[in-house]
């Protein structure tokens, strides 16, 4: 009995040290505590130092993808619906559950300082994969016809134009109020397309009135753009309005006119 009862010692003691030792046949599974990697900081850029505000704006858009500081992310952006018509044809497309992918590789094409109004703007080129529902209607049948359609567009430019200015907040800091913007688009070239439906019939109506006139999907691409243009600029005016700037504003407007520099010579670091 006793020999029984010292053989069952050894056997727990040899299994409990295997078990802590055998780092090849046991997993130890940890609750590692993790913390969120700060924001990545923004570079301190030259006007006219197009790179360097490129590599900014991937920031701010990274930024938009993690939801900093209640900003919404737009890629992927969702849209209800958009309604295009011509009425003196009796033609109209309307398009839902949009799902436009994409804008998270916009790309900067100019910056643009003292326009007309004392306004500043951006010249963005963006390249955005849409999804969603269409129904085109017309006046030579009752019921709509209804599909699938897919769009590429490509290479699309948006010029954003806005106006801004410095504001003392109640912590006594600088912040940048970013007025309305207007955005303006247009497409280098007609979007590309491909619509499918369950009844052959509709699918191919519509791709018939969609070849004929292509300017149902530029200004379908065109609405998409600019409501997408639109977000961005939100989320540009609601992150201004909570990161003070690093420089005094009143100060800043004195040691420029003294100094007297060329806009696109001003080097800022405006983000802490």
């Amino acid at each position: 009995m006793l020999l029984n009862c010292i053989r069952l010692f050894v056997c727990v003691f040899c299994v409990s040290y295997y078990t802590k030792c055998c780092v090849g046949q046991f997993i130890n599974f940890s609750n590692y505590d993790t913390t969120t990697s700060p924001p990545l900081p923004f570079p301190a850029c030259q006007a006219d130092d197009l790179e360097c505000l490129r590599r900014g704006l991937r920031t701010f858009f990274f930024l938009m993808e993690s939801g900093h500081m209640g900003m919404q992310s737009v890629d992927p952006m969702l849209l209800n619906s958009l309604t295009v018509a011509l009425p003196e044809e009796q033609l109209s497309f309307l398009m839902r559950r949009i799902n436009v992918t994409g804008a998270k590789w916009t790309k900067l094409a100019e910056r643009k300082f003292n326009l007309p109004g004392g306004k500043n703007g951006v010249r963005f080129i963006s390249n955005l994969h849409v999804t969603g529902e269409i129904t085109m209607m017309t006046a030579a049948r009752i019921d709509p016809f209804f599909a699938r359609i897919t769009m590429d567009i490509q290479d699309v430019e948006s010029n954003i134009t806005y106006s801004w200015a410095g504001q003392r907040g109640f912590d006594n800091e600088d912040y940048i109020f970013i007025g309305p913007e207007r955005v303006a688009v247009r497409n280098s070239r007609t979007p590309f397309f491909f619509v499918q439906s369950n009844n052959q019939e509709d699918t191919t109506r519509m791709e018939q009135v969609l070849k004929a006139r292509p300017t149902f999907l530029e200004h379908l691409s065109n609405e998409i753009t600019i409501a997408l243009m639109h977000s961005v600029v939100d989320n540009f005016r609601l992150f201004a309005s909570k990161n003070y700037v690093n420089f005094n504003i009143d100060q800043l407007s004195i040691a420029l006119d003294e100094l007297n520099p060329k806009p696109e010579n001003r080097q800022l670091n405006l983000f802490k």
